[in-house]
């Protein structure tokens, strides 16, 4: 009995071996670029379209 107890002891619990995901390939999609805006000539200076 005492060797049966000594097999159980001597196996350790370990985590299992961690995942590797294989990369993903570059996507082929357009990148976004930023718009300026530009100031509108709908609005001027002397708010006047506040009368």
């Amino acid at each position: 009995m005492a060797k049966g107890m000594r097999n159980q002891i001597s196996l350790l619990e370990v985590a299992p071996a961690p995942i590797i995901f294989p990369t993903k390939p570059s996507s082929n999609s357009p990148k976004l670029e930023t718009i300026a805006e530009e100031v509108g000539e709908e609005f001027d200076n002397d708010k006047s379209y506040l009368n």
